[in-house]
């Protein structure tokens, strides 16, 4: 039974999670860039809803990791992620509001 504890507490703190969030950020944020709203809108459109999932990731990611944090002590590597992934998603809703914006 250990074991299983142990590979659980592994996998729930792999940065193979920390992926999806970043993925869905990174192509949302670039496709808002590349896809202005007054020339292509539907793509703009899309690409914000790409964007929007992954704020919704990033939170659901972050608010996992910090109620875990609080039960266990754990590798100072995942907070560190954890505010990258934060600041990340702060410049992505900054992009997505100057594009909706401008």
């Amino acid at each position: 039974m250990s074991e299983t504890g142990g590979s659980d507490r592994l996998r729930e703190f792999s940065p193979v999670q920390y992926i999806a969030p970043y993925l869905l950020l990174i192509i949302g944020s670039a496709g808002v860039q590349r896809a202005p709203a007054s020339d292509r809108p539907v793509l703009f459109w899309m690409f914000t809803v790409i964007a929007a999932l992954g704020a919704a990731f990033t939170v659901l990611r972050l608010r996992r990791m910090w109620n875990t944090h609080q039960r266990r002590s754990l590798p100072a590597w995942t907070r560190f992620l954890g505010v990258l992934l934060a600041l990340y998603g702060l410049y992505v809703a900054y992009c997505v509001a100057d594009g909706i914006a401008g």
